[in-house]
């Protein structure tokens, strides 16, 4: 038998393509995710703003399985300017009851926790990868803002 890997996660950052992300397509989304993240033994959290069309992600679980499924959303046409604002081994999991814990939001629900947006449009000649938030910062905010706020399946 092997032995267990070590925890390993990924937030990353990208926008909606088109005119964003109808909630028939989120929710289609969601089931794909959960059914995958299930089956593979990851967790997360999915945070998408309908007023800027972005989405915000954290993914964890082995790190084999972690790294396959975002090369794999990072080529997704659903979205666009994929990038990773933090990756790293992981002491223990942030969501660990949640195959996928979702929270869509209204921008001016977001301004009332704090939150400012990553990107603009103008914005994207940043290289990918810059961390627009320190690491710690963020992971804090997403778990903070998750128990606020977002509804588990």
């Amino acid at each position: 038998m092997l032995a267990p890997q070590p925890l390993y996660h990924i937030i990353y950052h990208s926008l909606a393509t088109g005119d964003g992300m109808s909630p028939e397509a989120l929710a289609h989304l969601l089931r794909q995710a959960r059914a995958y993240n299930q089956d593979h033994r990851l967790t997360g959290l999915l945070l998408y703003a309908a007023g800027t069309k972005e989405f915000v992600q954290v993914l964890e679980g082995p790190r084999d399985e972690v790294t396959r499924i975002y090369q794999k959303i990072a080529q997704d046409e659903r979205h666009k300017h994929a990038f990773v604002l933090h990756e790293a081994p992981a002491t223990g999991r942030m969501f660990p009851d949640w195959r996928m814990g979702f929270v869509s939001t209204d921008l001016k629900d977001l301004h009332t926790t704090g939150y400012f947006p990553l990107t603009s449009a103008r914005d994207y000649q940043r290289p990918p990868g810059l961390a627009v938030h320190a690491p710690e910062q963020l992971r804090r905010f997403l778990a903070d803002f998750a128990t606020a706020q977002a509804t588990d399946e």
